[in-house]
């Protein structure tokens, strides 16, 4: 690609193209770049808990098979499999072995190995130094076997609610141990989040980002639009723009940014741009061009109901000009 001296060039992050429109550089799946980051992220962040932050263990060790619980402190150890011993430290679990143990038992060793992860995992879990016990469901299927291995030595049944450290653990829908501070969290955050889908009772990080993202799409638009636009947030409610979800909008805009070669602008600078804009996006809404997950079928439906009522706010705009 030859690229001019005259002109100013930008990485595209969504697509990494180079852009002469510095608008392209605006993040526009969000959802996207935020599990991307998420998943090579949240490793080394649990990384740095290991060498850094010690393990909030209990204060003595104990095991009630009755209650189908265990409290483990520093200097616990637990005798498995062939010849393996496992000790509690503070930053983790230490394998080590007597001298009964085959040095040649490759597949001992691993199971041994697997367990002592499994084991500082629960624990960093349990002692609320790790948010998850694993970070894709492929590492979890492990770190499943290696808990109920280990707790196994310990007269601890996984199979029903078990506790580690005063800490309450379940099998989730999935079949995978959550903790209940997990489920509790997960729930409100499924509230929180349902909530960040309206504009009225969003919180205000998700009312600054409605403002960032409609400021952006209004950017040359006349005052009357960002006015029909404004009035709309506050009588329908909707959030136009629910985290999780690729707006129609967002859409038409990158599909108009490939289509130009870098012009995503969908609203253009006057009100009768701006009307033809929503009529394209509620064209788009009726007639999308795949299949909708049924997860996206609220948000659609949402999307339906701001935009008719945009598209009237406009045209009574249209009609006192």
């Amino acid at each position: 690609m030859e690229i001019s001296n005259n002109q100013s060039w930008y990485i595209n992050p969504n697509n990494r193209t180079v852009t002469s429109n510095i608008k392209n550089t605006a993040v526009k799946d969000w959802k996207t770049v935020k599990e991307t980051m998420f998943d090579e992220m949240e490793p080394v962040e649990d990384l740095i808990a290991t060498i850094k932050i010690p393990l909030n263990l209990a204060e003595s060790t104990s095991v009630n098979k009755v209650a189908n619980s265990v409290n483990l402190a520093i200097g616990a150890k637990i005798r498995i499999n062939d010849g393996y011993v496992l000790t509690v430290k503070t930053h983790g679990v230490e394998l080590s072995h007597t001298e009964d143990y085959n040095p040649y038992d490759q597949k001992a060793y691993l199971k041994a190995e697997q367990m002592s992860g499994s084991l500082a995992s629960l624990l960093r879990n349990a002692g609320g130094t790790r948010t998850r016990l694993y970070h894709t469901e492929e590492a979890g299927q492990g770190v499943m076997q290696g808990i109920t291995n280990v707790l196994s030595y310990l007269g601890i049944d996984t199979g029903k609610d078990f506790y580690v450290n005063g800490m309450k653990y379940s099998t989730n829908s999935k079949g995978y141990f959550e903790s209940e501070a997990t489920t509790e969290a997960q729930a409100a955050y499924e509230r929180q989040q349902a909530a960040n889908r309206t504009y009225e009772f969003a919180d205000e990080k998700t009312r600054k980002q409605i403002a960032y993202m409609s400021d952006y799409y209004l950017s040359t638009t006349p005052e009357d639009v960002k006015d029909a636009w404004q009035a709309t947030l506050e009588e329908t409610g909707i959030n136009p723009f629910p985290n999780g979800y690729a707006s129609t909008l967002a859409q038409l805009s990158v599909e108009q940014d490939f289509q130009t070669g870098g012009n995503n602008n969908i609203f253009g600078d006057t009100l009768e741009s701006s009307i033809a804009a929503v009529e394209s996006i509620l064209e788009r809404i009726d007639n999308p061009l795949e299949a909708m997950k049924e997860s996206d079928y609220a948000n659609l439906e949402n999307e339906k109901e701001f935009y008719s009522a945009l598209l009237e706010n406009l045209q009574k705009y249209n009609s006192d000009s």
